[in-house]
């Protein structure tokens, strides 16, 4: 008899629990809270009704897998999003007006998080200072959101006519829409780029093949990376990108990682199967490649509550876009960064639901991984191969399987300032047990760019029984300031999450 503990045990368990309403491109979690927050696009129908209008965003419980629909005003399509230290959501960009929905292009939208249903999307009366359909947000060391790229309208494939080779800030700051030759120099392929903060201040950029250190104090590049090996990274050749997680044992030295892509521009391209992992700050920056089991195009990569990295979503034939993609990659793998090339990557349970153009996938408070989206048509289909996919799943990590119970977050302090030592009060089920902690932002995800997000391990010391001393992050380069998931880790095994703000919120607090 087939014992289907030991299975889950090995390779890990998919449920699937609701609906989203609409179609969830981008997703973030509600801090404070146990929810998600989905935004889709203006569409000809959703599943779900405001005031007897179609919505295009809801929030999702994942206490109750229930939605509540929220009010988006203009269009959301292909836009971007962050947090500001107060927990605050941010939303900005987007598409241009139809079916009675003004434009987005330029919108600036935030969401307040709360539990009594009364907080929906406020339009903000500041608006971008530039046009901004594909771009990416990342959060700065002081909490201000970085924004960069995009077009000034919707395109398969960006060129000089449509490009936005510029980026600002928001809050906005003095020197307004700044120039940024690089995002000449990397077309076509450059939208959506990989931004990640380093713990120096400065950003890792990466957009087409090309890579580069970019100063936050002098806004201008300070170093050109390596270009990474193959082939193009960005939309519509649609790869992935993270920062591995950060670790006060080597002294918060960054990796990124940037795996799958596309071989060519069209249908009959091949998903790509190599990663490429590089050590930005060091000496001499090189690329390290390696294989992953399966070519993917448009992956998502989240970060997991014990660290590790799951790679997930997307397909291994064609390209981003609608209907330019088949053969979808229905299984996941795990990517443990500690161990030797060669060794990292392992096969999960694969879905039965494909998970194309516009899916989403992020780490929640449970430690599960939510799964959501994949409308690679204009329009909204309810059959055929790929259809709108309104289906939420959750994925259920080995880690939830060892039979050992997990961990228990008892009670832990709600913000704690820079370089402090607190002591949060735990449940565990081994008497000496091995004690690590993370704090994780899972970061807001749309076309497998999950912005800001960052898993960062705590110096942690069991100092009596049921009792941890955790040292927060010593500055903004390492954890920005804002709300985060706060995990224990025994033995491998994570605990549920409890909300945490870090950072002495310096500004828009």
């Amino acid at each position: 008899m087939i014992n289907l503990t030991n299975i889950i045990s090995v390779v890990g368990q998919w449920d699937y629990v609701g609906v989203s309403g609409v179609s969830s491109m981008h997703g973030i979690l509600a801090p404070g809270t146990n929810k998600v927050i989905f935004i889709g696009r203006v569409e000809k129908e959703t599943q779900v009704k405001l005031n007897g209008k179609y919505a295009y965003s809801t929030e999702y419980d994942l206490d109750t897998n229930t939605i509540r629909p929220l009010s988006v005003r203009t269009n959301t399509f292909c836009s971007a999003g962050s947090y500001l230290p107060n927990g605050t959501l941010i939303n900005l960009g987007g598409a241009e007006a139809t079916q009675g929905v003004p434009s987005g292009y330029n919108k600036i939208r935030s969401f307040t998080p709360c539990d009594d249903g009364s907080c929906d999307w406020v339009e903000s009366e500041i608006s971008l200072v530039a046009n901004r359909w594909y771009p990416t947000v990342e959060q700065l060391a002081d909490g201000t959101l970085f924004i960069i790229a995009g077009s000034v309208k919707g395109v398969y494939v960006n060129n000089e006519t449509v490009n936005v080779p510029s980026f600002e800030t928001y809050p906005p700051s003095p020197q307004g829409v700044v120039q940024f030759d690089f995002l000449v120099e990397t077309l076509p392929y450059n939208l959506y780029p990989m931004v990640h903060l380093l713990p120096d201040k400065n950003l890792f950029i990466l957009a087409n093949t090309r890579a580069i250190i970019f100063d936050t104090n002098t806004w201008s590049i300070k170093n050109r990376l390596p270009d990474i090996p193959g082939v193009p990274r960005n939309y519509p050749l649609t790869g992935a990108s993270v920062l591995l997680p950060l670790s006060p044992e080597n002294d918060w030295n960054p990796e990124i990682l940037v795996c799958g892509g596309a071989n060519k521009l069209n249908r009959n391209a091949s998903g790509d199967h190599t990663c490429g992992r590089i050590k930005p700050l060091s000496d001499s920056p090189t690329w390290e490649m390696d294989t992953m089991p399966f070519g993917r195009v448009m992956p998502d990569m989240t970060l997991l509550a014990n660290g590790e990295l799951m790679i997930l979503n997307g397909c291994n034939q064609g390209t981003a876009g609608f209907t330019k993609c088949s053969d979808p990659t229905l299984t996941p793998v795990i990517y443990d960064y500690t161990r030797k090339i060669g060794s990292r990557f392992k096969k999960m349970q694969p879905s039965y639901i494909p998970r194309m153009y516009h899916s989403i996938g992020f780490t929640v408070p449970s430690g599960q991984v939510l799964v959501s989206g994949s409308n690679p048509n204009r329009k909204p289909l309810i059959d055929g191969p790929y259809p709108t996919e309104y289906r939420v799943e959750l994925f259920s990590p080995t880690y939830m399987f060892t039979g050992n119970p997990r961990p228990l977050i008892v009670n832990a302090p709600g913000s704690v300032s820079y370089g402090q030592n607190f002591v949060i009060n735990i449940i565990t089920y081994r008497k000496k047990p091995k004690i690590k902690a993370n704090i994780l932002n899972s970061g807001f995800v749309s076309h497998s760019t999950h912005m800001s997000q960052r898993l960062v391990w705590l110096t942690a010391k069991l100092v009596s029984v049921g009792k941890v001393k955790l040292t927060a992050p010593p500055a903004g380069g390492v954890a920005p300031p804002g709300p985060y998931l706060l995990f224990i880790v025994e033995d491998g095994v994570p605990s549920k999450a409890v909300w945490i703000k870090v950072g002495l919120e310096e500004k828009h607090g």
